[in-house]
């Protein structure tokens, strides 16, 4: 019996000695994420979305279309509950880790986290505290390049 064992513990011997010197040279030779792969012509063409949350302390649903530039620039038609339409311009800016940030100019902040491809993004856009908070969620997809 302890024979058996002791041809047993060999190969399991060696087989974790090799892992251990294999490992960190596969592990070296694994490709790093590139650490910038967005900026502000990530976000480039025409993009439909729709938001719902609380707007000013109430419940609130939106859609749109916004225009990004590519360089910074947006423009934003929306319509939303209770009548409200508009349009609006405003400035972007996307980061190397994809994260894209905006001020509106009622106070709001968007905050997006925006596919490298830049054809779709998830965000958030709040204001607060205050009496009049707001907090809005959704999505967009870019429907023309």
């Amino acid at each position: 019996m302890v024979a058996r064992l002791r041809l047993l513990t060999l190969p399991a011997l060696l087989i974790s000695l090799l892992t251990l010197v294999w490992a960190p040279a596969a592990w070296a030779e694994q490709p790093s994420a590139p650490s910038s792969r967005c900026n502000n012509a990530t976000l480039k063409g025409t993009y439909l979305y729709s938001s719902v949350g609380m707007l000013d302390g109430k419940p609130y649903a939106e859609a749109g279309r916004e225009v990004y530039d590519g360089k910074g620039g947006v423009e934003l038609t929306y319509r939303g509950t209770g009548g409200a339409t508009g349009t609006m311009r405003t400035t972007y800016s996307v980061s190397p880790d994809c994260i894209g940030r905006a001020a509106y100019p009622y106070g709001q902040t968007l905050v997006s986290f925006i596919s490298p491809d830049g054809s779709r993004f998830a965000y958030t856009i709040t204001r607060g505290p205050g009496d009049r908070p707001t907090v809005l969620s959704g999505w967009e997809i870019r429907v023309d390049p």
